[in-house]
């Protein structure tokens, strides 16, 4: 089941400098509907970053060598939501065809068909998972020119919606010694749902959200729901993208 985590990415920027030629901060996640496969962030991710589109090099796995393809770009805008916490996503498309051409590892993505589930389902002090790469995890190595990124698994409990529309409150409760939740902005959020299977007690992750920002002082976070991901491939996927 631990495959799982891997949906869960780093996000790798390309510079200009010959030298120190990558650069990264900021975590992603991978998912996929019954027709395309997507990547999705927060949009600050890329704009306090500095960083674009086309400048990302997102990895599909673990032991990946080739970066992500992409051919559309999706995202929330004002004419869609006045909620700022709400356009704080952006998604783009990743180009199939290209990826299989590369023939590089599988692409692990949560499925939106039977892997995702409304945060506002939840009950409060429900156990939550959040996957990404916080900053301070970061080694760089100057000698080899090379950044080495270590995924981190936060656990947390579900406080309830937040003030802001579409968005929910978690508090991070762990043992993981984090000075700082920078970096985990982009982070998909997991609640693992327990089913009895031949007798057998199985657990499922289930993707409820992505995470926003938040502050390790006050141990609280904000994640916007897993329907605002589904509904932008939704949206996507129903006007014709192909």
């Amino acid at each position: 089941m631990a495959s799982f985590e891997e949906t869960s990415r780093p996000v790798i920027f390309e510079s200009e400098d010959s030298y120190y030629q990558y650069w990264r901060k900021g975590s992603s996640l991978l998912i996929a509907s019954t027709r395309h496969y997507y990547w999705a962030t927060a949009v600050h991710v890329l704009s306090n970053m500095g960083g674009s589109a086309e400048s990302l090099r997102i990895f599909p796995s673990d032991d990946s060598r080739v970066s992500l393809p992409f051919n559309e770009l999706y995202s929330i805008t004002h004419s869609e939501s006045d909620d700022p916490e709400h356009r704080d996503v952006i998604m783009l498309r990743i180009d199939l065809s290209d990826f299989v051409a590369s023939g590089d590892a599988p692409l692990v993505a949560q499925y939106l068909e039977n892997g995702v589930q409304p945060a506002s389902s939840l009950k409060p002090d429900s156990v939550l998972w959040i996957i990404g790469y916080p900053a301070e995890s970061n080694l760089i190595d100057y000698d080899r020119a090379a950044i080495r990124s270590t995924r981190s698994v936060v656990r947390a409990l579900y406080r309830g919606e937040a003030v802001s529309d579409h968005c929910h409150t978690l508090s991070v409760e762990t043992t993981l010694s984090l000075e700082s939740f920078d970096g985990l902005s982009g982070s998909p959020v997991f609640y693992l749902r327990e089913e009895r299977i031949r007798g057998e007690l199985v657990c499922f992750p289930i993707l409820v959200g992505m995470l926003l920002r938040g502050t390790a002082s006050s141990g609280l976070c904000h994640f916007v729901c897993s329907s605002v991901l589904a509904n932008i491939v939704r949206v996507a996927e129903n006007t014709g993208a192909s």
